[in-house]
């Protein structure tokens, strides 16, 4: 893919990203546990030459309080490695991305199953490497809590050496296959992993072949300080919220942890999220997102958009002018984000803006609402500012807000010269522009 191109995924969620999504008159993303909605999704995502369907998970109920859960579609999802091998079926080129925690399978099982899914789908596979989702996830699995972040990521690391190392098991001409002579692979390229770490106690080998890739591709979506460097050192495709200088500072600092690991800068496809709301014309999008912002349950956006702004906002009059909030508890980042977006509203509207006003603009990062030609300006002027190598395609409508992009902003791309239109390879390393991997047991020289 030359430089100009962008790499794009899709991270469908049950009911959609917004919290109205599922209100839309007519949705089909209200029957989410029926399979031929997310085939649709990974057939139609193959058709418009998407990298890959990039697959989350939680292994509980999402963080959104009991008395109003019920009045949300964010109620559970798929298990990713379910997912990933039925889309696997019914597709043949697309890359398929499943997410696998850390905390909650053992190495050995992780390297199994992907391996199976990278096996079962010619070499079309990546692991999405979570060290944990939550607490509320934890609890489903043991009581001991949460590690340390600096603890998980130090567990995650050697996590994923295991894995690596038994992917590596067999050679890749092991099989030798000799019906004659009734051998039927090298034994001298088996080999036993044994390892004893500070964590893990893994003995080997792994029963399945080596992965035609020979590593599944490695994802990665650390936000904090110690998921940054671990990300960087061990990520292949890297999945974070990243826009303007702020985004190219952050794509900057992976590539320097990358370079310190011994890898190349270009070892890392970063990929920022968006969220588009797209129509024919501007004003049409707009239409849209107004539907969604208005068929909002005000108690539960009064909670996530304070959230996602570092501002506790629960025992704040909705009608009221906002008052000064003071300090909070969250990055400093975050309080910035939110002092000039008020200020914005301010200056806007001559006064402060209520909790309703604040709610009713706030769109988020990565969100973005118009036409093709712009939100295609939008992710050419960021590919080209160096914040990302693309995109991660977070819909707020399933499949509604995709189809809209893949029927209306690809083909702009397309006409631009800034997407592929036909896949060039046959693995999602491939189409990602990654090196195959050598077997740490391969011969140097």
């Amino acid at each position: 893919m030359p430089d100009s191109e962008m790499h794009i995924c899709v991270l469908p969620h049950a009911g959609g990203y917004h919290q109205a999504s599922w209100r839309r008159p007519h949705t089909r993303g209200n029957d989410f546990w029926n399979f031929d909605l997310w085939r649709g999704i990974a057939q139609r995502a193959e058709q418009a030459c998407l990298d890959a369907v990039f697959l989350a998970d939680n292994a509980g109920l999402w963080p959104v309080p009991a008395e109003v859960r019920h009045r949300t579609a964010k109620v559970g999802g798929w298990d990713a490695f379910v997912m990933a091998t039925a889309m696997a079926t019914v597709t043949s080129q697309i890359g398929i991305v499943a997410t696998g925690h850390t905390e909650f399978y053992p190495p050995y099982t992780i390297a199994r199953k992907m391996a199976c899914i990278d096996h079962l789908s010619r070499g079309r596979a990546g692991w999405n490497v979570v060290t944990s989702a939550g607490p509320q996830d934890t609890q489903n699995f043991h009581d001991r809590g949460q590690p340390p972040t600096e603890e998980r990521y130090e567990r995650a690391a050697e996590f994923v050496d295991v894995v690596k190392g038994l992917w590596d098991s067999w050679d890749d001409d092991a099989y030798i296959v000799d019906q004659e002579a009734g051998v039927f692979y090298d034994p001298a390229k088996l080999h036993v992993l044994d390892h004893h770490g500070k964590y893990y106690d893994v003995t080997g080998p792994l029963n399945v072949a080596r992965p035609p890739q020979g590593y599944p591709v490695l994802a990665q979506a650390g936000l904090s300080g110690p998921g940054r460097r671990f990300a960087g050192e061990i990520g292949e495709l890297i999945f974070m919220p990243l826009n303007g200088p702020a985004g190219a500072a952050t794509s900057a600092e992976l590539r320097g942890y990358a370079v310190d690991a011994g890898r190349w800068p270009t070892d890392l496809k970063i990929l920022s999220q968006v969220l588009p709301v797209t129509g024919k014309t501007d004003a049409e999008a707009e239409e849209k997102w107004q539907f969604l912002q208005e068929a909002m349950d005000m108690d539960i956006a009064r909670g996530a958009v304070g959230s996602m702004l570092s501002l506790d906002l629960s025992t704040v009059p909705l009608d009221e002018p906002l008052p000064d909030l003071g300090a909070t508890d969250r990055v400093q980042g975050g309080r910035d984000a939110a002092a000039a977006y008020i200020a914005k509203r301010t200056a806007a509207l001559g006064r402060p803006p209520t909790v309703r006003e604040l709610i009713l603009e706030y769109r988020g990062s990565g969100v973005v609402v118009g036409s093709a030609e712009t939100v295609a300006d939008y992710l050419v002027s960021e590919v080209d500012a160096d914040v990302c190598d693309g995109f991660v395609l977070l819909t707020h409508g399933l499949p509604e807000d995709f189809e809209d992009f893949a029927d209306l902003v690809v083909p702009e791309l397309q006409r631009r010269g800034r997407f592929r239109t036909s896949y060039a390879g046959s693995t999602l390393r491939e189409h990602l522009g990654l090196q195959r991997p050598a077997s740490r047991y391969a011969k140097v020289g």
